[in-house]
């Protein structure tokens, strides 16, 4: 969702680094084409515990210095890693 609106996006898993925990996936097609000329997600899971703590990086590059940074998607992936806890800890 941004803006109360569902849009779409379409990915590819471009890289896994099982060493660090983390995994890479780069934006092909959809809105964020529109609005970037690349756009990346990184999720890296740090093990702490019986758990893990999950980190999100965003790397874009907007097609205009002056287009908002990205705090739609950052609150998409801050929603995300929630629903994924509330599946992992109320199982």
């Amino acid at each position: 969702m941004a803006d109360g609106k569902a849009v779409m996006s379409k990915e590819v898993m471009e890289a896994i680094d099982d060493k660090n925990h983390s995994v890479t996936f780069k934006v092909i097609g959809g809105i964020l084409m529109e609005l970037y000329k690349s756009f990346k997600f990184v999720v890296q899971a740090t093990p702490k515990g019986e758990g893990s703590l999950v980190g999100w990086t965003l790397e874009y590059e907007k097609l205009n210095v002056d287009d908002p940074e990205s705090n739609t998607m950052l609150e998409f992936a801050i929603g995300v890693t929630k629903d994924i806890d509330a599946h992992l800890t109320h199982e």
